[in-house]
This record gives structure tokens, sequence and C-alpha cells, in this order.
């Protein structure tokens, strides 16, 4: 049972108030607790064990609460006598005024008093019982009535066996419990009374707000309260613990990604204990290569989230994964019990748990990095000096948190903050801030996807000749799925940003040279673009977009396509491209001896493609999102590319 409990209930105007079982008892209290004291340790009486049986069977949550463990425990006289106090306190609105409870709670033995009551409000000052009675009781909305319980040894150790450190919880806390019942904490009311019973002191608490807020008090909020004030009545004891937890799921995740590591190298310690894993490597490599690398966890396609999912689970298999797990969810058992009545008996499987969804972008990561597959399609920013230290500077620290936060776990607030400091300074006019917002709102990952902002933020950098908002519209042109799909307008967006020096830009415009996308088919202007790539001195450009540049520019030599054949040429191209990561040249080097069968299968490929288009102009212009070939007609294929210098799936990112 949870450390702190708590019972909620809510009594509607027009509730039945007769019980006269139950308010007899109530009506001769004080002769049984003087019973009580007297005979305390005795076997329950008779009338007792009727009363009580009768509570159970019309309340049967009565039995999660500390009175009746105490009974199942023990049934003796006091312990019997104490649940079906507590039983009745917690439903006595049902049978009584609404204002003769708050007087009850308010005078009953036992209350820790202020004068002559013991309730207690917002307020500094004591209320007015008779007036705190009557607003009640006058109320023509639903009442919430709830009991806040502890452990006597609980209350003791943490101060918490006294009126002032409950009263003062509690309004610390009244925004917080406004909030859930969705009202404004100035239309939300309460009042409270602390009862310093022997076994288990608690107080009572009766909630209303104006009727015109329409209140509401929902489980997942009864859930959040209980959390809210287990974690402040618990805070000396759950801080430690929450230390040794994040050092805990540190070292569990570093771990894991050092167990998938070498899984993905080959399995180099155990080649025979994870066959499982190794092929869920695999599927994922290979849905990593169809998919271009545009994979982020989150937004994955249900078959490739069931592979992430069902890595994870096979490395929480590891014995070293597995051990670090469970201690991680010891210590997350120990502060879910502050607050929780039940927790599973075993640990959730480890790829459902909130706390670890990072480990899901780091097998993406890996798998993108162990896998054969190009590099994956990426957004290049510019590398911009701030010019000042003020505002403008908080936007690239704003932009660098961001950043951060894709790849690991930071605060909420945190990044809530960011987001609202970077599209603050774009609603001022600064054309960095503008073109990052557009990227936000194009990508939808701390904000809802959103292509018409996207394009809006695009161009108001673009009239502050931001090229790489420029190139970005282009992008955004050139996306089959935007709602902007238009080939010529992203041809037209690329070649200004490579009139203004963009290094990506021109890599673009010359694929649509290249491929006749938005311009007419021109291998020459590919040719001159793309070698004006592969000399750009931007270091993004040299890093991410010059080798392709080089790739393919060597491809044109080999092929004499724009350019005069000259192999001597391709292959210091080729070798330049590899040295800088590509791949692709390094394999296209490696069949140097087929080059020859590159020009004639290129015509043959040519004519069939200008029957395609002959085809097309009396056809209508469908766009299949997706095109399905059996393995092993796609293996066939495969073959064919390796036969012609081709890679394994050669193709390179859409910069």
């Amino acid at each position: 049972m949870a450390k702190l409990v708590t019972k909620w209930r809510y009594l509607k105007p027009d509730a039945a108030r007769h019980a006269q079982a139950y308010i007899r008892y109530i009506a001769t209290r004080e002769g049984v607790e003087k019973y009580v004291e007297e005979n305390g340790a005795r076997p329950a009486a008779q009338a007792q064990r009727v009363l009580l049986e009768k509570l159970l069977r019309d309340f049967p949550d009565a039995r999660r609460s500390f009175e009746y463990e105490d009974y199942a425990r023990r049934p003796t006289v006091r312990n019997a006598s104490e649940f079906i106090t507590r039983t009745l306190e917690e439903h006595l609105e049902l049978f009584d005024a609404r204002s003769n409870y708050v007087s009850y709670i308010a005078q009953r033995p036992r209350v820790q008093r202020s004068g002559a009551h013991g309730l207690f409000t917002q307020e500094e000052d004591a209320p007015d019982l008779n007036a705190a009675a009557r607003a009640v009781s006058e109320h023509d909305g639903n009442i919430w009535t709830c009991i806040l319980s502890l452990r006597r040894e609980d209350a003791a150790r943490l101060s918490y066996d006294k009126a002032d450190a409950w009263r003062a919880l509690l309004r610390a806390n009244a925004a917080e419990i406004a909030a859930r019942f969705n009202v404004p904490v100035g239309s939300f009311h309460w009042c409270g009374a602390f009862h310093n019973e022997a076994h288990h002191p608690h107080v009572h608490l009766v909630c209303y707000a104006d009727r015109v807020q329409k209140p509401a008090l929902t489980k997942e909020g009864v859930v959040q309260l209980r959390s809210l004030l287990a974690r402040q009545i618990f805070r000396d004891e759950l801080d430690a613990i929450y230390i040794r937890q994040s050092q805990s799921r540190d070292e569990l995740r570093d771990l894991f990604s050092a167990r998938l590591k070498e899984a993905v190298a080959g399995m180099r310690d155990a080649p025979a204990e994870m066959p499982v894993l190794e092929s869920l490597l695999e599927r994922l490599s290979e849905e990593v290569r169809d998919r271009k690398g545009k994979l982020r966890y989150g937004y994955l396609p249900w078959p490739v989230k069931s592979i992430v999912d069902s890595i994870i689970s096979e490395l929480e298999k590891q014995p070293q994964v597995k051990a670090a797990y469970s201690a991680w969810w010891e210590l997350r058992k120990t502060v879910l019990s502050t607050y929780r009545d039940s927790l599973p008996e075993q640990a959730p499987p480890l790829h459902t748990q909130k706390e670890f969804r990072h480990l899901k972008n780091i097998v993406l990561r890996i798998a993108k990095e162990g896998c054969p597959a190009p590099e994956p399609e990426q957004e290049f920013d510019a590398v911009q000096a701030p010019q000042d230290r003020g505002a403008q500077h908080a936007v690239y620290g704003a932009k660098r948190l961001l950043d951060a936060a894709r790849e690991e776990e930071y605060p909420d607030e945190d990044v809530q903050t960011a987001l609202r400091m970077l599209l603050a300074a774009a609603e001022r006019g600064d054309a960095y801030a503008q073109y990052q917002a557009g990227k936000l709102y194009r990508e939808g990952y701390f904000l809802p996807r959103d292509d018409a902002g996207a394009k809006m933020f695009f161009e108001l950098a673009t009239k502050q000749e931001n090229h790489f908002a420029e190139y970005a519209l282009g992008k955004l042109h050139a996306d089959e799925t935007s709602p902007f799909f238009d080939e010529t307008k992203a041809a037209d967006w690329f070649e200004r940003a490579a009139e203004h020096g963009n290094g990506f830009a021109k890599y673009r415009l010359a694929k649509c040279f290249l491929n006749g996308k938005g311009r007419a088919v021109d291998a020459g202007s590919a040719a001159r673009l793309f070698a004006e790539a592969a000399q750009a001195s931007d270091v993004y450009v040299r890093r991410f977009a010059a080798p392709w540049a080089k790739y393919q520019l060597g491809k044109l030599y080999i092929r004499g396509n724009g350019v005069l054949r000259d192999w001597a040429k391709a292959e210091e191209l080729l070798r330049s491209a590899a040295q800088d990561g590509n791949e692709f040249a390094q394999r296209l080097l490696q069949r140097r001896a087929q080059w020859h069968r590159l020009g004639p299968m290129d015509a043959a490929l040519g004519v069939i493609g200008s029957l395609c288009r002959m085809f097309e102009t009396s056809a209508p212009h469908i766009r299949p999102r997706c095109m399905y070939l059996d393995r092993k007609r796609r293996r066939e294929l495969e073959q064919k590319q390796r036969a012609l210098g081709h890679a394994e799936n050669d193709f390179e990112p859409q910069m």
C-alpha cells in the first residue's frame, strides 16, 4: 500500500443523506472511545463485526486503507473501532447535511484546534466555522471531499503530525490542486482539518469551485495530486533516490549502447548467443537503406517500430543489461510506492518505459552508423558567429539546446523555453531565427508539422537574403509529401540560393539538371555545378556535400556525359571522395574494370526513359506513395547494379 493514502469522493447537490444505523453509531461514538481505551487489545466485539461487515458490503473500497490493513492483521476492538470510524468519516457527507459535515471535521475529538475549532483554509487567519459551513451547504454544485492519511511513524519522522505542516503543504499547492480541477486558483475554494489519530494521522478536505467554471477531477488528476503531495512530503528521502536512479539510468544507457555496438560490429564477443538480435539488426539496416535514413523514433512506420522494440527486448535479455535494468527498477519502485497502492510484480518491458525512450534513438543511430548505407538526408545549418553577446547570442544557445534535445532527455521546461525564445526572435525579424523556426515547423519535431508555417518563416528569411532559407524553400517544394510540391519552383529556389553561394543548393540544382526535374536535362550544367560544390570553402559543404559532388562528377567523367570522358580525372575525383568517407566512390573504384560498360548501358536506359516520357504525356500522372518488389526481383536488380559498378542500393542523400 502507498505511503500516502488518499480517498476522493464527490457529492452532488441532490445526493441522499440518510443511513440511520451509521448515524446512530456516530452519535454514540464518545462512549465507544472510552470502551476502546479500556478494552482495546481484546478481540473485536460481535456488534463491531456486524457493523464492519455491513460497511465492507456497502463500501468495498474501504479495504484500501491503513485501518483495514491493521484490522485484517489484528482484529482487535481498537483496530475495529478505528476502521469503522475512518470508513464512516469517509462517507459521512452521504448521511447528513453538508454544513454538519464541515462542523464535524472541525470539532470532532482529537482535531488540532486553533481557537474554538480546527478548520483552516488558504487564508492565514482562522475561518469562521459557521460561515464556512453555510458556504458549503448553500453551494449549488458538486462538493469534493478527501482524506489524506499517513502512518504514525511516517508522520512523526517527517513532522507531519502537526496541523501547521499540513496547512503549509496545502496552501503551497493550492494552485496545483485547482489546476487538476481545471479551474483558476481564484475560483477554487477549500477548507480542511487535521485529526491526530493514534495510528494514522489524517487530514479532511472539502473542495469546491465557482459553478461557472465547471470543475472536474479525473482519475488521472487524482493520481497526479497524490503523486504531487507524496513527492513533497517524502522529499528528503526521495531526493537521494532520484540521484541514484539517474546514475543507474546512465549506467544502463551506456551498457546498452556498448552491447548494441558490439552486435552491429559483428557479434564479436558472443556470435552464437544472439542470432535473433543479429537478424533484427539486419532487417533494421535494410529499412534504413530503403528509406534513405529518414527514420526518427516517434515518426516510424509500424514495421520499423516493431523491429526497434524487438531489438531492445533482445538486448534486455543480456545478463548485464538485465541486471542494470533490475537495479534501476528497484529504485523506481521505491519512488512509486510512495503514492501507488500496487505495483507490478515484475518490471515492465524495457521498451515500454518512458524514462528510456532515448534508447530507441540510440538503436536507430547505431544502426545507421553500422549498416553499409549512404549518408542519410540531413539538415545543414549555417555556422554563423553571433554579432553580439545579447539577445542574438541567446538565440544560438536556444538552437543548440534543441539540437541536443533530439538525442538526449532534456527537461520539458528547458525545451519549451528554448522554443519560445527562438520563435520570439523570429517574430522580431531575426533571419537566422526565422530559418530555424521554419525548419521546426517543417520537421514537426518539437512543434506540430505545419508546411504552411514553415513556408512563411522561410520566405520571411529570404527577404533578408538568407541563402539557407532559399535552399530550405527549394527542399520544401521538392518534397513530394508537401502540399507545396512543385519541381520547377524547387529548382528556382535552388538556383537563387546557388547564385548566393550556397554549396548545398549547387549540388541539388546539379541533380535537377541531371535528372530533368524542374529543369531541362543539361549534363554540362550539372557537371559545372558539381565541380563548384566539390570545391566549396564552407566547412559543412566540404564535409557533407563535397564527397557526393565528387562522386557524381566522377561518374560523369567515366561516362563522358556533359564532359569529355576522362577516366584518370574520374579516378582522381573518386579517390578524393573515398578519402572523404564516401563508400560508394570506393566501391566504384574497386569495379574499375567494368567502367567500359557504363556508357552503352546509359544509352539503353536513355532510350527506355524517352519512351516512358512519351507515354506520360497521354496517361494521367500518378505518384504512388510506395512500390514493392518481391525478393527475387530485387536480388536480380541488385546483382545487375553491382555488375555495372554501382554500390548496393546505390543512391545518395537528397541534400
